[in-house]
């Protein structure tokens, strides 16, 4: 059989290509790697992209979008995989978006689609202005479809279970999607003003943005705010910071409409952190992940208390009730994953050393994050009503960190003649001041020089 691979010379030529682009600026490198990238899966091609890869790291040039991708990217958000996804929170399930694509498109002007197609092949991946502008059509002609889909499903249940099954709640998803492409431009502008997710603080410059996006859409019709509301809810670490502005805008319609908008909301953000909370308690979390869980708790009781003055003042029974379940859900979440064990699993990691008695870095830096996760709990548990669980913890952790070092300091040589003895020391003199303080592990160890020597 004939090879027909390319010759030598030719994969020299291209590695040596690629080796002059890598000496270019940065956009002239990148304009020479989209059109490696265009030519496909060649082997000299293949070889000439692992001679940029380095660079290429190093700027991380964003990939460009699908058609598809690009319909949808209003509703990136509020997406859920099917196994997560959760119904009457206003979500989407993933798995719902390639029917609605394939249904949608058909009811497009292909002249239409093939235009936006041909500009993106065009658009540098990180012009994100530019998918807005090009995005801006796709979603008007799309909300029109995806409507149009919805009518279908209607008039012909043949159609809606060929398509999507015979689960009604696809229809409510389909009515969302088609409303965040509504206000598609609208939404993706505001994204770009703003900083990246999650949101943490919002600069004047934001929150006046944010107020002057609402206060459009609300001229129009208030109910065109809602699938901006529930993107910016999605994107904040606080979203009850954006139920506070809602007081400042404003909104056509009536008080009543409005306040029904700010229950609505309040309802999504509660919902939406009881889901969280859901999803990994699901995930069988261990406490080799109690750092990450426990920033994921602080972020989603930062979230909770952001909503606290504004279900207050709605003085809805079935809500608070659901802010009440929320808080619960989380402290059971801390509780569980993050304190149950961690006494236990921090010691071990300490003290478990090596074969010859040494104590490798890793297993002290691992031994750090446990006792930041039990700070970072220690923060959270006035806010979660679990002060009892967590304090009586750092006590058992201070317990055996004391009994553990006393236990090496009165062993063998002194800790004078030792230095991995006088490591562990001071490794546990660092668990103490991450959880008690420096005064106290500085106590703590005049105690021990004092008694111990």
């Amino acid at each position: 059989m004939k090879d027909r691979s390319p010759p030598d010379s030719l994969a020299r030529e291209w590695t040596a290509l690629a080796a002059d682009a890598a000496r270019l600026d940065d956009s002239r490198f990148l304009k020479i790697y989209h059109l490696l990238e265009q030519v496909g899966d060649k082997a000299p091609v293949q070889g000439a992209l692992d001679t940029l890869r380095p660079r290429l790291a190093a700027l991380r040039p964003p990939r460009r979008p699908s058609l598809s991708r690009l319909f949808f990217r209003p509703v990136e958000d509020l997406l859920d995989d099917p196994q997560t996804y959760a119904r009457r929170l206003n979500r989407i399930a993933r798995s719902t978006l390639a029917p609605c694509w394939r249904t949608a498109r058909e009811r497009m002007d292909p002249a239409l689609l093939a235009e936006i197609q041909r500009e993106l092949g065009r658009t540098d991946p990180r012009d994100l202005r530019a998918f807005v502008t090009l995005g801006e059509p796709l979603w008007m002609s799309g909300a029109l479809a995806v409507r149009e889909v919805v009518r279908a499903c209607h008039e012909g249940l043949k159609f809606k279970v060929d398509n999507f099954g015979r689960d009604d709640d696809v229809l409510r998803q389909l009515e969302a999607i088609a409303g965040f492409l509504e206000v598609g431009r609208e939404i993706e502008t505001l994204k770009l003003t703003l900083p990246e997710k999650p949101i943490g603080e919002l600069a004047e410059s934001h929150v006046e943005a944010i107020k002057e996006a609402l206060a459009e859409l609300g001229a129009v019709d208030p109910g065109r705010t809602t699938p901006l509301l529930l993107v910016l809810t999605s994107r904040m670490k606080r979203p009850g910071e954006l139920l506070k502005m809602l007081g400042d805008v404003k909104l056509g319609g009536t008080v009543a409409e409005k306040e029904g908008l700010a229950r609505d909301l309040s309802g999504y953000v509660v919902g939406n952190l009881l889901r969280q909370t859901s999803d990994i308690e699901r995930a069988k979390p261990g406490v080799e992940q109690a750092a990450d869980l426990a920033k994921a708790a602080e972020r989603l009781t930062e979230g909770l208390n952001s909503v606290n003055d504004t279900v207050a003042g709605l003085r809805d029974k079935e809500l608070t009730g659901r802010v009440a379940a929320a808080r619960t859900g989380i402290a059971n979440l801390v509780v569980r994953n993050v304190v149950a064990e961690i006494d236990q699993t921090l010691v071990d990691t300490l003290f478990a050393g090596t074969p010859d008695g040494g104590l490798p870095d890793a297993q002290v830096r691992q031994a750090e994050e446990l006792a930041l996760a039990l700070r970072r709990s220690a923060r959270l548990a006035p806010h979660l009503g679990i002060q009892r669980e967590v304090n009586a913890k750092i006590g058992d952790v201070r317990r055996r960190l004391e009994t553990e070092t006393e236990g090496r300091l009165r062993g063998g040589r002194s800790a004078a003649d030792d230095p991995e003895v006088q490591r562990q020391v001071f490794s546990s003199l660092r668990m103490i001041e991450i959880l008690a303080g420096s005064d106290e592990a500085e106590r703590l160890y005049r105690d021990w020089k004092r008694r111990l020597g």
